[in-house]
């Protein structure tokens, strides 16, 4: 289970923690929208007659892409995915079928290592290249899919492919819309999105992919983006405005997840990257519009006291008695006149 199928089980550890203590997720998303007012409608992507857009696949695909810009091609999630090619859904695909996508799967890990780089990458290749990347990028979002569903599950287009097809086989099956949905995604993260700056920050400040601490609490739980101390989520929603509990949910997990302050996390944003929109808050903002009563010390001292069954971390303080009692009314309310009264 990932993070967000932890979130979407109100029972589990994680989900009744941040609801105990952050339950002002209203509050957060009262101040998302008024932000989100600003941007321009979102991008949406044009299939060809007959096909139906994979957003889900999409998201992954701008995800990869955004990374490579950033100087990391690969990461855990598409190396595993070549591996669990292995575990087939009841029979499907054959195994001639799954030996020669792992072969591919290599190859793409050969070809994408090519633009690992310290400085980073252009936002925008040459024209031939780029579209060669992005189908790269759109072929590694499927390998994802296999790691993130621990083996095959019937639909992933990989599977839909001849024995014997190659590397090339599985670039030249990526829908031409897919290329150009993710060409333009990509001019809107140079402007008016961050990343013509972000992919130019030292490399000690660009983590892609980034885990932490309490991880593997919650199923090994992967961010997006540390870039410069900010936590960013990308979301490549065609709906921003249907964000909700669950996605700001998503953001406080992680950043209690970092138990140690390893990555010294000082922002929270969602990028929306059908918008070039990076709506961001400083933690103790966020925190604070989420009525967090602790400071993030003690709040990850007990969220790991509570996802550990009490084994590590520090469970929270009784409440101060004191603190929980109502404020005195600045004046006594204006009595209220009753039905006896006499009306002249």
């Amino acid at each position: 289970m990932s993070l967000t199928s932890h979130l979407k089980d109100p029972r589990s550890p994680i989900s009744r923690f941040l609801a105990e203590q952050l339950p002002g997720t209203k509050d957060v998303l009262t101040d998302y929208r008024e932000r989100l007012a600003r941007f321009p409608a979102p991008l949406l992507p044009r299939a060809e007659a007959g096909l139906k857009p994979e957003y889900r696949m999409l998201g992954h695909t701008i995800d990869h892409r955004l990374r490579i810009s950033l100087g990391a091609p690969t990461g855990i999630p598409i190396k595993e995915g070549i591996v669990r090619a292995v575990l087939d859904d009841d029979g499907w695909p054959s195994r001639d079928v799954i030996r020669a996508v792992q072969q591919a799967g290599d190859a793409m890990l050969e070809e994408l290592a090519r633009y690992e780089s310290d400085t980073g990458q252009p936002l925008s290749l040459a024209p031939a290249e780029e579209e060669r990347l992005i189908r790269l990028c759109h072929v590694a979002s499927s390998f994802e899919a296999i790691f993130r569903h621990c083996g095959w599950m019937r639909g992933n287009t990989l599977g839909l492919c001849a024995p014997g097809s190659t590397l090339d086989d599985l670039v030249d099956a990526v829908a031409d819309y897919v290329v150009d949905d993710i060409r333009q995604q990509m001019q809107l993260a140079a402007h008016p999105g961050p990343f013509e700056a972000l992919r130019l920050l030292d490399a000690s400040a660009r983590i892609c992919g980034p885990v932490f601490d309490g991880s593997l609490q919650v199923g090994g739980a992967d961010a997006d983006f540390i870039l410069d101390g900010t936590l960013i989520d990308c979301k490549a929603t065609i709906r921003p405005e249907r964000m909700g509990r669950s996605e700001i949910y998503q953001l406080a997990g992680y950043l209690l997840l970092d138990y140690s302050n390893t990555h010294s996390i000082s922002t929270v944003a969602l990028y929306l990257s059908r918008q070039g929109a990076l709506i961001d808050w400083s933690v103790e903002d966020f925190l604070g519009l989420l009525g967090a009563r602790h400071d993030l010390a003690t709040l990850r001292e007990a969220c790991c006291h509570a996802l550990t069954g009490g084994q590590h971390g520090t469970p929270l303080p009784p409440p101060d008695p004191a603190r929980l009692l109502p404020r005195p009314r600045a004046a006594s309310p204006a009595l209220q006149p009753s039905l006896f009264d006499q009306v002249d």
